[in-house]
């Protein structure tokens, strides 16, 4: 070897050798960190997000359900069933103040179910106020009972609506069959600012708004007086922009059933611009509270106190579950949780992630389907563990996973992301 080489070679070896005899290693080059697709997920932490089961749609002697309960009592059930929260939503038209009557149907099926219904009690008198001290004593750490009605039009449909502080009654606002404005104006407006285009005197704000709630369709195309009408479904899933951020969702499953009835209303209001999560209602008129013939509700949220379910309800993670089915679900997209507004790059493709076990962690032999724009069907996969693929085109488009059993009846709907190309 030429005298130069070595010369060379030794330079090298001592180039690797610090001053005090530490060995150094060689100069390495970092590859380019990877650029991700989409922007990065701000939200809670994946890892504090847990699966909180519970019923929305209840009723009681407070509107038309079991004439001899009141609210406590079906939260009082559903907490000893191990359930997690409850949504209340009697029926505004019975909440007002000095309205103690109930109409239920147990009031017309004898005559001492009519003197039961004829006779006030005390706290049939103040029942909103009343919900709410019983919501309030039966929430703790491990449950959360919720304040609700149920804005109940007949001509455009009914409308739950949680956490606020008023109510607006669709008999007295002009929205049984007149318009659907009145009822918009009021969930629009400060809570604290009274007006007379909705509300109600009996609200803890007298003629208060409604911009502390959060609400959900109701079962859509069933309470329509003429279903082939413009106004059924709310006027036909008209999109009103203030209320799309507290409108959270929309009724899948409801009572008992357990078929897709409610797919094309859901695609529908999707393609119109409504954010959906979607829910599974008891809407219990029975005093079967909790019971398996009905559909439930669970919540991915960071605990169960009232700000953070409102806020999983505002970030659109929730999934309904069909009658019968206790199914836990992981679903990623490009690490963003169901219900998520993802901005990725145009061109790119985003991977949706989903895997489902039973509530025990046993694992579940189903069908994953995903659904995307008019509620096509844009692929399956025979496996409760499915990964989708969907590309990023122009403008913004949603995309949901359906779970359906070994029996081929839907089981669960999860909630949509929406992807925009940037």
């Amino acid at each position: 070897m030429p005298a130069a080489r070595h010369l060379l070679l030794l330079a090298s070896l001592l180039s690797l050798v610090s001053c005090d005899g530490e060995q150094r290693s060689p100069p390495t080059t970092e590859p380019p960190p990877v650029a991700k697709a989409c922007a990065p997920y701000e939200g809670e932490p994946l890892a504090s997000l847990k699966p909180y089961e519970g019923l929305m749609h209840m009723h009681s002697s407070y509107s038309d359900g079991v004439i001899t309960d009141v609210p406590g009592d079906y939260f009082a059930k559903a907490k000893s069933l191990g359930y997690s929260f409850v949504g209340s939503s009697e029926h505004s038209d019975t909440l007002n103040n000095g309205l103690f009557l109930s109409v239920g149907d147990q009031c017309f099926a004898s005559l001492q179910g009519l003197l039961t219904c004829l006779t006030p009690s005390a706290d049939e008198l103040l029942k909103w106020q009343n919900t709410a001290e019983q919501a309030q004593a039966a929430s703790d750490d491990s449950f959360l009972a919720i304040r609700g009605f149920e804005w109940t039009s007949d001509r455009f449909g009914h409308i739950n609506v949680y956490f606020s502080k008023n109510f607006s009654n669709a008999k007295f606002d002009g929205g049984y069959l007149f318009t659907m404005d009145t009822f918009w104006s009021w969930f629009t407006r400060d809570a604290d600012t009274p007006a007379l285009n909705g509300g109600s005197l009996s609200g803890e704000v007298a003629m208060g708004g409604g911009s502390d709630a959060l609400a959900h369709f109701n079962h859509p195309h069933d309470k329509c007086f003429d279903k082939e009408s413009a106004e059924c479904d709310w006027n036909d899933f008209t999109l009103i922009p203030e209320a799309v951020e507290r409108m959270f969702g929309i009724e899948l499953y409801n009572t008992d059933h357990r078929n897709d009835r409610y797919l094309p209303y859901y695609a529908k209001a999707l393609d119109k611009g409504w954010r959906l999560a979607p829910i599974g209602s008891e809407d219990n008129h029975w005093g079967t509270y909790g019971a398996e013939e009905h559909p439930k509700t669970v919540t991915l949220a960071s605990d169960l106190g009232e700000a953070a379910i409102k806020a999983a309800w505002q970030a659109r993670r929730t999934y309904a579950l069909a009658p019968g089915q206790h199914l836990r679900v992981d679903f990623q997209a490009e690490g963003h949780p169901m219900g998520s507004q993802l901005s990725c790059d145009l061109g790119s493709r985003v991977v949706l992630q989903t895997q489902v076990r039973q509530k025990d962690g046993s694992a579940y032999n189903g069908t994953l389907r995903l659904f995307g724009a008019g509620g096509q069907e844009l692929a399956s996969t025979d496996s409760a563990h499915g990964r989708f693929e969907v590309p990023v085109t122009e403008g913004s488009h949603w995309y949901f996973v359906r779970v359906d059993g070994a029996d081929g009846l839907s089981a669960a709907y999860l909630a949509p992301v929406w992807i925009s190309a940037r």
